[in-house]
Protein backbone atom coordinates (compact mmCIF):
# COMPACT_ATOMS: atom_id res chain seq x y z
CA UNK A 1 0.00 0.00 0.00
CA UNK A 2 3.28 2.78 -0.12
CA UNK A 3 2.67 3.20 -3.73
CA UNK A 4 -0.54 4.43 -3.10
CA UNK A 5 -2.75 6.51 -1.44
CA UNK A 6 -6.51 6.72 0.47
CA UNK A 7 -8.47 6.74 -3.29
CA UNK A 8 -6.21 4.09 -5.02
CA UNK A 9 -3.93 6.37 -7.18
CA UNK A 10 -0.80 5.20 -7.76
CA UNK A 11 2.37 7.87 -6.96
CA UNK A 12 2.25 8.10 -10.74
CA UNK A 13 -1.21 9.02 -11.28
CA UNK A 14 -0.63 11.34 -8.27
CA UNK A 15 2.03 13.22 -9.79
CA UNK A 16 0.11 13.95 -13.19
CA UNK A 17 -3.10 14.81 -11.30
CA UNK A 18 -0.88 17.87 -9.47
CA UNK A 19 1.12 18.50 -12.84
CA UNK A 20 -2.34 19.08 -14.89
CA UNK A 21 -4.22 20.82 -12.00
CA UNK A 22 -0.47 23.22 -11.90
CA UNK A 23 -0.76 23.39 -15.77
CA UNK A 24 -4.75 24.48 -15.24
CA UNK A 25 -4.19 27.04 -13.10
CA UNK A 26 -1.41 28.64 -14.85
CA UNK A 27 -3.31 28.57 -17.91
CA UNK A 28 -6.41 31.04 -16.20
CA UNK A 29 -3.26 32.93 -15.16
CA UNK A 30 -2.12 33.63 -18.04
CA UNK A 31 -5.70 34.18 -19.60
CA UNK A 32 -6.33 36.47 -16.93
CA UNK A 33 -2.91 38.65 -17.61
CA UNK A 34 -3.77 38.63 -21.81
CA UNK A 35 -7.58 40.21 -20.83
CA UNK A 36 -5.99 43.20 -18.24
CA UNK A 37 -4.96 46.26 -19.43
CA UNK A 38 -1.94 47.87 -19.46
CA UNK A 39 -2.15 49.84 -16.58
CA UNK A 40 -3.85 47.12 -14.69
CA UNK A 41 -0.65 45.02 -15.55
CA UNK A 42 1.21 47.53 -14.17
CA UNK A 43 -0.24 47.30 -10.95
CA UNK A 44 0.51 44.50 -10.68
CA UNK A 45 4.34 44.89 -10.06
CA UNK A 46 5.65 41.61 -12.13
CA UNK A 47 9.11 40.43 -12.45
CA UNK A 48 10.77 41.78 -15.65
CA UNK A 49 10.87 38.52 -16.51
CA UNK A 50 7.12 37.37 -16.50
CA UNK A 51 6.64 41.28 -17.54
CA UNK A 52 8.45 40.90 -20.78
CA UNK A 53 6.85 37.30 -21.57
CA UNK A 54 3.13 38.91 -20.84
CA UNK A 55 4.05 42.01 -23.14
CA UNK A 56 5.79 39.45 -25.66
CA UNK A 57 2.04 37.66 -25.60
CA UNK A 58 -0.09 40.51 -25.22
CA UNK A 59 1.68 41.67 -28.66
CA UNK A 60 0.76 38.84 -30.95
CA UNK A 61 -2.56 40.07 -32.90
CA UNK A 62 -3.38 37.19 -34.43
CA UNK A 63 -5.87 34.64 -33.06
CA UNK A 64 -4.52 31.60 -33.88
CA UNK A 65 -0.81 33.26 -32.58
CA UNK A 66 -2.49 34.42 -29.53
CA UNK A 67 -3.21 31.31 -28.46
CA UNK A 68 -0.12 30.12 -28.52
CA UNK A 69 1.62 32.97 -27.00
CA UNK A 70 -1.07 32.43 -24.28
CA UNK A 71 0.32 29.03 -23.61
CA UNK A 72 3.12 29.97 -23.89
CA UNK A 73 2.86 32.46 -21.15
CA UNK A 74 1.16 30.23 -19.21
CA UNK A 75 4.24 27.76 -19.42
CA UNK A 76 6.63 30.66 -18.22
CA UNK A 77 4.32 31.42 -15.47
CA UNK A 78 4.99 27.73 -13.77
CA UNK A 79 8.71 28.94 -12.95
CA UNK A 80 6.72 31.90 -10.62
CA UNK A 81 4.74 31.69 -7.40
CA UNK A 82 1.03 31.28 -8.88
CA UNK A 83 -0.48 31.79 -5.42
CA UNK A 84 1.29 35.07 -4.96
CA UNK A 85 0.96 35.93 -8.81
CA UNK A 86 -2.92 35.34 -8.16
CA UNK A 87 -3.39 37.19 -4.84
CA UNK A 88 -1.74 40.18 -6.87
CA UNK A 89 -4.41 40.07 -9.86
CA UNK A 90 -7.29 39.68 -7.38
CA UNK A 91 -6.12 42.77 -5.43
CA UNK A 92 -5.41 44.51 -8.98
CA UNK A 93 -8.85 43.25 -10.01
CA UNK A 94 -10.69 44.66 -7.04
CA UNK A 95 -9.42 48.00 -6.37
CA UNK A 96 -9.91 48.53 -10.15
CA UNK A 97 -13.17 48.57 -10.18
CA UNK A 98 -13.94 50.92 -7.72
CA UNK A 99 -11.65 53.77 -8.79
CA UNK A 100 -14.27 54.73 -11.78
CA UNK A 101 -16.78 54.50 -9.63
CA UNK A 102 -15.15 57.07 -7.31
CA UNK A 103 -14.59 59.13 -9.87
CA UNK A 104 -18.02 59.18 -11.90
CA UNK A 105 -19.12 59.99 -7.82
CA UNK A 106 -16.66 62.77 -7.41
CA UNK A 107 -17.56 64.79 -10.71
CA UNK A 108 -21.23 64.45 -10.26
CA UNK A 109 -20.52 65.99 -6.99
CA UNK A 110 -18.77 68.55 -7.75
CA UNK A 111 -21.40 69.51 -10.45
CA UNK A 112 -23.93 69.86 -8.50
CA UNK A 113 -22.43 71.66 -6.12
CA UNK A 114 -21.03 73.95 -8.46
CA UNK A 115 -25.17 74.09 -9.86
CA UNK A 116 -26.55 74.42 -6.38
CA UNK A 117 -23.54 76.34 -4.26
CA UNK A 118 -23.75 75.53 -0.41
CA UNK A 119 -27.27 73.94 -0.26
CA UNK A 120 -26.05 70.89 -2.83
CA UNK A 121 -23.03 70.14 -0.53
CA UNK A 122 -25.05 70.16 2.37
CA UNK A 123 -25.63 66.41 1.77
CA UNK A 124 -22.08 65.38 1.04
CA UNK A 125 -21.05 62.64 2.69
CA UNK A 126 -17.84 64.45 4.07
CA UNK A 127 -19.93 67.37 5.46
CA UNK A 128 -19.17 70.83 4.89
CA UNK A 129 -15.71 71.85 6.30
CA UNK A 130 -13.94 74.89 5.94
CA UNK A 131 -12.23 74.14 3.24
CA UNK A 132 -15.35 73.02 1.11
CA UNK A 133 -17.88 76.31 0.94
CA UNK A 134 -14.28 78.33 0.21
CA UNK A 135 -13.55 75.81 -3.11
CA UNK A 136 -17.31 76.27 -4.35
CA UNK A 137 -17.07 80.17 -4.09
CA UNK A 138 -13.80 80.40 -6.08
CA UNK A 139 -14.76 77.56 -8.73
CA UNK A 140 -18.27 79.04 -9.45
CA UNK A 141 -16.83 82.66 -9.48
CA UNK A 142 -14.21 81.30 -12.06
CA UNK A 143 -16.60 79.65 -14.11
CA UNK A 144 -18.75 82.83 -14.10
CA UNK A 145 -15.16 84.60 -15.49
CA UNK A 146 -14.40 81.94 -18.13
CA UNK A 147 -11.20 81.42 -16.34
CA UNK A 148 -8.88 77.83 -16.43
CA UNK A 149 -10.58 75.74 -14.35
CA UNK A 150 -8.05 75.69 -11.53
CA UNK A 151 -10.38 76.01 -8.84
CA UNK A 152 -12.63 73.47 -10.06
CA UNK A 153 -10.00 71.30 -10.37
CA UNK A 154 -8.86 72.02 -6.64
CA UNK A 155 -12.64 71.03 -5.21
CA UNK A 156 -12.72 67.83 -7.67
CA UNK A 157 -9.75 66.96 -5.75
CA UNK A 158 -10.99 67.63 -2.42
CA UNK A 159 -14.67 65.75 -3.08
CA UNK A 160 -12.74 62.83 -4.29
CA UNK A 161 -10.35 62.43 -0.77
CA UNK A 162 -13.34 63.23 1.19
CA UNK A 163 -15.08 60.29 -0.29
CA UNK A 164 -12.06 58.06 -0.57
CA UNK A 165 -12.27 58.54 3.34
CA UNK A 166 -15.54 57.35 3.58
CA UNK A 167 -16.11 54.54 1.05
CA UNK A 168 -18.78 52.94 2.53
CA UNK A 169 -21.32 55.98 2.50
CA UNK A 170 -20.00 56.86 -0.59
CA UNK A 171 -21.72 53.59 -2.17
CA UNK A 172 -25.02 54.58 0.04
CA UNK A 173 -24.95 57.51 -1.46
CA UNK A 174 -24.39 56.24 -5.01
CA UNK A 175 -27.01 54.29 -4.33
CA UNK A 176 -29.72 56.75 -3.55
CA UNK A 177 -28.09 59.01 -6.53
CA UNK A 178 -28.64 56.33 -9.02
CA UNK A 179 -32.18 55.86 -7.63
CA UNK A 180 -32.94 59.67 -7.90
CA UNK A 181 -32.04 59.59 -11.43
CA UNK A 182 -33.93 56.60 -11.98
CA UNK A 183 -36.71 58.57 -10.69
CA UNK A 184 -36.58 61.05 -13.16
Amino acid sequence: MTDRDDRSETRRQIARREQRTAGDRSARLANALMKLSASAIGKLGLVEQVREAVDRARAVTSHVARRRAERALAGALRRENLVALAAKLAKVEETGNAEPRQFQLAEQWRARMLEGGLAAAAGFPGGVAEPLPRLIEQAQREQATGRPPGAARALFRHIAAAMKAQPAVTDEVADDNEAAVDDE
